[in-house]
């Protein structure tokens, strides 16, 4: 099981594209203060009370507060992909989930793994968590939620799925 730290955006795609129960399958989701804002800020229909149990809200040491408060600043990050970026260097799991290509281009200058909401859908079915239909199906999801796809993405993500299910 994987652990990951996910800014706002691919928590909102995937809930919008039906597609959240992929994460659980994956493994641990960490979200920092600002990120648990946003998202009852942008969606009620989300996690109305409790966070699920693949979840855990975490809060930042001072340090980098202090780091994700600078970024923001400079102006290099909003709030939330901020916070998320300096949560990942704080405990260091094994991806940072993101659709934003500001957080995604600053994290991989860092080292760090980078994964978006189309990723999710393509790593669960490249591991066979999910089967060729229901992947095509979270993908069109993903295409009509507010995620934005430049026809380029979308003809590569569509080509991907069908590389990874060639030999079915």
């Amino acid at each position: 099981m994987k652990r990951f730290v996910a800014d706002t955006g691919p928590i909102l795609h995937l809930h919008e594209a039906r597609a959240l129960l992929l994460l659980p399958l994956i493994g641990k989701v960490f979200l920092p203060p600002l990120v648990v804002a946003e998202l009852r800020a942008h969606s009620l229909s989300l996690w109305p009370g409790a966070f699920p149990e693949w979840t855990k809200l975490q809060t930042l040491s001072p340090e980098n507060q202090q780091r994700a408060l600078q970024w923001q600043r400079a102006g290099l990050l909003h709030g939330g992909e901020a916070e998320s970026l300096a949560l990942t260097l704080e405990i260091k799991p094994d991806w940072f989930l993101t659709d934003d290509a500001a957080a995604r281009l600053m994290a991989e200058s860092l080292g760090i793994e980078v994964h978006g909401s189309i990723g999710v859908v393509l790593w669960t079915a490249a591991n066979k968590l999910v089967k060729k239909s229901e992947a095509k199906k979270l993908l069109t999801g993903l295409e009509q939620s507010s995620l934005w796809m430049s026809p380029k993405v979308r003809t590569q993500a569509r080509a991907a799925l069908e590389k990874i299910f060639a030999t079915d």
